[in-house]
């Protein structure tokens, strides 16, 4: 019997890169911390101890995002809610363990629109929501905290121009998205988009005024 060899032709895929990630606040209970490069770890639920929603903060590669869970999700949720609070052009990848403690991965799957500008933001305010849609999009959601130890405000980095809004207790999303807009550089423009049935959300896109 004739014994053919076939050849085969060795494949290499190339990882994405790893995102940095530097936590920015936690809930305790979550025991979220940065284990390595792109890499953290968190319990995959929410202790019964406590207030029913966990908040968690943190930057990646200097983008801020927060992530809200609460305590009916499970491993599965809390890596989808992760996942989709990460700004566009990342992803979170999990490890499949038997452990409760569950590793997410980011990683950085595409580059950012050239053509939009490079929104960064920030939030001291833990009432309110700051959510990526877009590369130069985000939602803004919730009213301003009215227990305050420190005032609240949103920091905003536009390409290379930076804008601090302070914010007043009790103020609305929409009224803090008008500020933004108001406050932002000459060269720059934000268009607010409301959704017709959630009214505390309002959606920000910042755009390069056109040279007339």
């Amino acid at each position: 019997m004739n014994t053919a060899m076939l050849t085969s032709k060795v494949l290499a895929f190339r990882r994405p890169p790893t995102a940095s990630l530097e936590l920015v606040s936690v809930d305790p209970r979550l025991e979220a911390k940065v284990v390595a490069p792109g890499t953290m770890t968190l319990l995959g639920y929410v202790p019964d101890d406590g207030p029913f929603d966990a908040f968690l903060a943190l930057k990646v590669d200097g983008n801020f995002v927060t992530v809200a869970l609460h305590k009916g999700m499970d491993r599965e949720g809390i890596s989808e809610a992760f996942s989709s609070a990460l700004p566009p052009g990342y992803e979170a990848a999990s490890v499949d363990s038997q452990s409760e403690v569950l590793i997410l991965t980011v990683l950085c799957v595409r580059p950012r629109v050239s053509n939009a500008p490079a929104v960064k933001f920030l939030s001291n305010d833990p009432a309110q929501s700051l959510r990526w849609v877009g590369p130069n999009k985000f939602t803004l959601s919730g009213s301003v905290s009215v227990q305050q130890t420190i005032r609240s405000f949103v920091e905003l980095r536009i390409d290379d121009k930076a804008i601090k809004v302070y914010l007043t207790p009790g103020e609305s999303s929409l009224a803090v998205a008008n500020r933004i807009r108001a406050a932002l550089p000459a060269h720059f423009q934000a268009i607010l988009e409301l959704p017709l049935y959630q009214e505390d959300q309002v959606k920000i896109t910042v755009l390069r005024r056109l040279a007339h």
